[in-house]
């Protein structure tokens, strides 16, 4: 008798193992690997934008891609003879689906609070510069346009 309780106990074990509810098919479905999610999710911002102004005296390209939940930014600014690189800023914690976000650039001399977001395809860069090197110079905000490279 007990031979017989502990065999059918193991394959009412493995019968459960192998079954599968089509809860268990519809979970595994909707489950992304975070490359599946970094595809998915903000896919708009990524990429390398070029400012639509060749002519501008600010921030001339950025390189964005999404990691993480985070989004990466990489600036450069006009400078000669080759553009300034701003180097790489994070953006922690963005929901899914935005269309926007904001990033604090620092560079000693001025500090940038830098606004990005997706308007009818283009990547529009609002950039409110407060300087901090008694320069005298003006703080400003200047809203550029960018396409994708």
């Amino acid at each position: 008798m007990k031979l017989f309780i502990a065999t059918l106990s193991l394959l009412i074990f493995f019968w459960n193992i192998n079954v599968q509810s089509p809860d268990n098919e519809n979970n595994r479905i909707n489950q992304h690997s975070n490359t599946a999610l970094e595809n998915y999710w903000n896919n708009d911002f990524n990429g390398l934008w070029l400012n639509e102004d060749d002519k501008t005296r600010s921030i001339t390209k950025c390189k964005i891609s999404y990691k993480n939940n985070s989004y990466v930014v990489q600036m450069w600014g006009e400078c000669h003879p080759e553009d300034c690189d701003w180097g790489e800023n994070v953006a922690n914690d963005i929901e899914k689906g935005t269309d926007k976000f904001e990033l604090l650039w620092d560079q000693e001399f001025a500090e940038s609070l830098v606004t990005y977001q997706i308007i009818d395809g283009k990547l529009t860069v609002t950039n409110k510069r407060r300087f901090k090197d008694n320069s005298g110079r003006a703080n400003y905000e200047l809203v550029e346009y960018f396409k994708k490279q």
